[in-house]
C-alpha cells in the first residue's frame, strides 16, 4: 500500500512517498481502507517543528502524520464483535492517517456511521467536532442567553463551536475576515468582528466563555472581556495562568473529549442534519496533493475543512 511518511521537520519537503506491505491486523482489531481524512493544525505544527509540549505520544522519525479519517472495514480479527466487514467507520489514529490502510483495535476510537452518509467529508469530523464539543458543551458547560466568543469561527473547529453554542441558545460572537461573514452568519453566529479591521476588546465584553483558537497574543488579550468567573477554553495555546488569575477567569488548554459518548453524539447530529461540516477544498492522496494541502492549510485562511480523499 502507498503511505506518506515525515524524514524531517521543516517544510513540505520533508514529506516522502512510499511502498510498504499492508498492515497485519490483530485478533482485536479491524483493518481500515481510508476513504478521506482531514488536514488538522497539529499536523502541520508537527510537520513544521516537531512534536509540542502538548503531544504525549511522540514518535521517531520516519513518522506518518494525520489524525481523523473515515473508511471503510475490509477485514476483522477473529476476535471482533463490534464491527463487520463493510461497516463505514469514522476515527482517529494519531500519526497513521497518511495511509491507504491502517489497523486499529476495536476497543480505540472508531465509530460506526450510516452508510447513506458520504464518507468524504467524514474525513474531516472528529478532528474539528470533538474540540468544539468540549469547549462548549463538556468544559464551557454553555447554557441558554450566555454569552460565547469564538476567535476563528471561519476554521474547523471554529465553525463546529458556533453551531454547539447556537444549538444551546447561546448568544454568539465571532472573529472572523470580512470574506467570511456571511458563512459564520448562516452557521448561527449573532455577531460578527472582522479581526483584521476592528478591536473586538472595544467591542465586546462580560462574555461567558471565549473559545481560543487563534494566536497566543488574541488569546492574551482575550482576558479583559470575559466576566469575573468566566471560562477561557483553548486547544490552541496554553493559556497563562498568571493572567488568569489577574482577571479572576478559568482558562484551560483542552483536547477533544474522545469518549464513545462525545463521539456518538457528534455521528448523530450529523447524521440527523443537524450539523455541517463545510469542505474547503479536497486534495487527492497522492505525494504532490498532501503537500499542497499541508502547504494551504499553512497559509489560509481555513474555512471549514481541507480534506485528502484517497482513491475510490
Amino acid at each position: 500500500m502507498k503511505e506518506i511518511l515525515l524524514r524531517e521537520y521543516g517544510s513540505v519537503d520533508g514529506l516522502f512517498e512510499v511502498d510498504t506491505a499492508m498492515p497485519t491486523i490483530a485478533a482485536d482489531e479491524v483493518l481500515v481502507k481510508l476513504v478521506a481524512t482531514g488536514v488538522n493544525d497539529v499536523d502541520v505544527v508537527i510537520r513544521k517543528n516537531g512534536f509540542p509540549a502538548t503531544v504525549q505520544n511522540q514518535a521517531a522519525l520516519p513518522h506518518s502524520l494525520g489524525t481523523d479519517f473515515s473508511g471503510i472495514i475490509t477485514q476483522t480479527g477473529s476476535q471482533v464483535t463490534k464491527f463487520v466487514v463493510g461497516d463505514h467507520v469514522v476515527g482517529l489514529n494519531t500519526l497513521a492517517t497518511y495511509a491507504e490502510y491502517v489497523a486499529i483495535n476495536e476497543n480505540a476510537l472508531i465509530s460506526k456511521v450510516p452508510q447513506d452518509l458520504d464518507l468524504v467529508p467524514l474525513g474531516g469530523l472528529l478532528g474539528t467536532a470533538l474540540p468544539a464539543w468540549s469547549a462548549v458543551v463538556l468544559e464551557g458547560k454553555v447554557q441558554a442567553n450566555q454569552k460565547v466568543l469564538i476567535h476563528g469561527g471561519a476554521g474547523g473547529v471554529g465553525s463546529m463551536a458556533i453551531q454547539f453554542a447556537k444549538a444551546a441558545g447561546a448568544y454568539v460572537i465571532t472573529t472572523a475576515a470580512a470574506k467570511d461573514e456571511d458563512y459564520v452568519t448562516a452557521l448561527g453566529a449573532d455577531q460578527f468582528i472582522d479581526y483584521r479591521h476592528e478591536d473586538f476588546g472595544k467591542i465586546v465584553k462580560d462574555v461567558d466563555l471565549v473559545v481560543h483558537l487563534v494566536d497566543k497574543a488574541t488569546q492574551d488579550r482575550s482576558y479583559s472581556v470575559i466576566k469575573p468567573g468566566g471560562k477561557l477554553l483553548s486547544p490552541a495555546v496554553v493559556p497563562d495562568q498568571e493572567l488568569a488569575k489577574k482577571y479572576n477567569v478559568e482558562a484551560k488548554f483542552i483536547w477533544g473529549d474522545v469518549s464513545e459518548e462525545t463521539r456518538s453524539s457528534v455521528v448523530d447530529l450529523y447524521a440527523h442534519n443537524q450539523l455541517d461540516i463545510h469542505v474547503n477544498q479536497i486534495y487527492p492522496f497522492t505525494l504532490a496533493g498532501v503537500k499542497i494541502a499541508q502547504s494551504d492549510f499553512e497559509k489560509g485562511p481555513n474555512r471549514g475543512k481541507r480534506i485528502i480523499k484517497f482513491s475510490d
